[in-house]
């Protein structure tokens, strides 16, 4: 009886480790990143980006980008915070230019920005791992020589959003 107790205590161990690994695994390939996934994106500053397809980073002294994807609900969450930048943008309120670099086509894509009341220059079809993206949301400051100062990964808490803010404005 105590082997049969002492077998049925191994296998028990080993699939909760199974099923912990599998968890573990899930959430480190997850393509959107939930809120405080942000402090891989440190090692992305000081990175220079490519340019992108009609967008010059030397247009503008600083940008922030944000890259986002339709369908990912991080970013549905964090479309108020993109529509508060916009307005902020608008009103000359921000030192930086803001710019969508979105997967999606032109149609969704566009579609979705303005579903959410984010009015931003975009650059849509793009794969966002061009830009060095591996989950959504993530906004990059750069600047004109399109080198990254700053960057945020993942649906930012409302202390994460005021950072970004104090980031960019005048």
């Amino acid at each position: 009886m105590a082997g049969t107790q002492k077998i049925i205590e191994v296998a028990a161990n080993l699939a909760i480790f199974v099923v912990c690994g599998l968890i573990g695994w899930t959430l480190l390939t997850h393509k959107s990143l939930p809120s405080g996934w942000g402090r891989e994106a440190t090692r992305l500053e000081g990175v220079t980006l490519p340019p992108l397809p009609g967008y010059h980073w030397g247009v503008h002294q600083k940008t922030l980008v944000l890259a986002i994807r339709k369908g990912c609900h991080y970013c549905d969450s964090s479309l108020p915070f993109y529509k508060q930048l916009s307005g902020l943008e608008k009103s000359n309120t921000l030192h930086v230019h803001l710019l969508a670099v979105m997967p999606d086509d032109r149609a969704s894509g566009a579609a979705y920005l303005q579903s959410g009341g984010v009015s931003v220059e975009a650059v849509f079809n793009q794969p966002l791992s061009s830009i060095r993206v591996s989950g959504t949301p993530t906004l990059f400051l750069v600047d004109a020589k399109g080198r990254i100062e700053h960057s945020w990964v993942g649906q930012l808490t409302p202390q994460g959003e005021k950072d970004v803010i104090a980031a960019v404005e005048k």
